[in-house]
């Protein structure tokens, strides 16, 4: 199941305010992102999860 699928199934408010964020920037701003800035604007708690996904992978983790 895609991200965006899921996240739409758990949270419908975030999505449907990233989607005005998102136009808001005039699809400036990709969806992942603006999902994600929805988020921590409707739960500051989860500031800490921001940025996760736009970190690049450490090489060091995935080599074992």
């Amino acid at each position: 199941m895609k991200t965006s699928v899921l996240r739409w199934l758990l949270d419908p408010l975030t999505s449907l305010f990233a989607l005005y964020l998102r136009a808001r920037e005039r699809g400036l701003m990709s969806y992942d992102v603006a999902w994600r800035l929805a988020r921590v604007i409707r739960r500051p708690d989860e500031l800490v999860y921001r940025s996760h996904g736009h970190l690049p992978e450490n090489p060091e983790d995935t080599a074992s």
